[in-house]
């Protein structure tokens, strides 16, 4: 086969080409720090950095998550211990008004602080974090002017001397059978227990409601599958657990034991009968500390969920920089390799494509 010039000048130029897209490619490499700049470059390593980017932006969208969730508990933690101080006050103002030397002028005065502590307790169950109340499930504040004119917007309100929630009354509870509190299986609840009940005027629609009221509690996804209640429903802070007369386990409302302790103080009761309002004060303390701690445990799942995204994350920036960043000290050795061959094709088809028949003439 006759070789000629021009197949020559042709295979010189297609291998030149062929270089030069090599050299091009390993300088887009150097300056963008990537390996691959088209899904052609490398497609396995393309479907890894994808699913590392998609993976890092739901775990920001969890981080987010879980700084609010934060957020939230802070501020319920300190609504519950604010409302915990409330019951210590009255407790010693309790304590304060047994004894058998204090005069009416003296448990009048203690009424008067205790009817502020009362109103500090129902003012507390409204505290907002935000545009949503902290103890009010999903309510929301609503329209300040309404508000401010007290016209219903507030998720916890005492009307005739009754604490209500959304307008349903929860000072019809107060000395009901425990177990009918714990329990939302109102259907096979204990018929005494349903007869007690109904001896107080509480029907099984009000149970059912109860129960239904309660489960309003504000939650947030932290992860996959994973939600955590970033506060408390009012009621489950009001109505507690204590002991009868005969100590059995009744329901006690937080508010009406501090009307009780008020009427005693303004009425001048005997020592004896405020004595028997100290114990379900130190129960309604008690039951707001167990809430708290209960708090502090979400609080502390949290810090674990947000120690675990932070190494989730250093694990995907790391599977990310496996699958897109360029070895530079690689790169650079191949580009310099390149250069070479480059400079050595030049200089071999400049040899051969020189000589012309006029060289060969002369």
């Amino acid at each position: 086969m006759r070789v000629t010039n021009s197949m020559l000048v042709n295979n010189l130029m297609r291998n030149l080409n062929i270089n030069m897209r090599n050299a091009d490619k390993l300088q887009t490499m150097m300056a963008s720090g990537r390996k691959f700049a088209h899904i052609s470059d490398d497609p396995t390593a393309l479907i890894y950095s994808q699913s590392a980017r998609n993976k890092l932006t739901r775990l920001s969208h969890y981080q987010r998550t879980v700084t609010t969730a934060q957020d939230w508990l802070i501020q319920a933690e300190a609504g519950v211990m604010e409302l915990q101080g409330v019951m210590v006050d009255a407790y010693e103002a309790s304590v304060d008004a047994a004894h058998d030397g204090k005069t009416a002028s003296d448990k009048e005065t203690i009424s008067k602080v205790v009817a502020q502590l009362r109103e500090h307790f129902v003012d507390t169950l409204n505290a907002t974090f935000g545009d949503l109340y902290v103890f009010g499930g999903y309510n929301t504040p609503g329209d300040p002017e309404a508000s401010l004119a007290d016209k219903g917007v507030k998720a916890f309100t005492v009307e005739n001397g009754n604490l209500m929630f959304n307008g349903f009354d929860l000072s019809k509870f107060d000395g009901m059978p425990a177990a009918l509190l714990h329990s939302s299986d109102i259907a096979s609840a204990d018929p005494a227990d349903l007869a007690a009940a109904a001896a107080l005027g509480i029907t099984v629609a009000d149970l059912e409601m109860l129960h239904l009221l309660k489960s309003d509690v504000l939650s947030f996804d932290v992860g996959p599958g994973i939600s955590i209640p970033v506060a408390m429903n009012g009621i489950d802070l009001v109505l507690y657990t204590s002991l009868d007369e005969m100590g059995n386990p009744i329901v006690r409302n937080a508010h009406s034991v501090l009307s009780d302790l008020h009427e005693a103080t303004s009425n001048n009761w005997p020592a004896d009968e405020i004595t028997k309002i100290i114990s379900p004060l130190q129960n309604g303390q008690t039951h707001l500390l167990t809430r708290t701690s209960e708090i502090g445990g979400r609080v502390r799942r949290l810090e674990l969920l947000e120690a675990r995204y932070e190494q989730d994350q250093v694990n995907y920036r790391q599977m990310l920089s496996d699958a897109e960043d360029v070895d530079m000290a690689e790169v650079i050795t191949n580009l310099r390799m390149a250069e070479a061959v480059m400079q050595a094709a030049l200089s071999a088809g400049a040899r051969i494509i020189q000589p012309t028949l006029m060289d060969f003439l002369r």
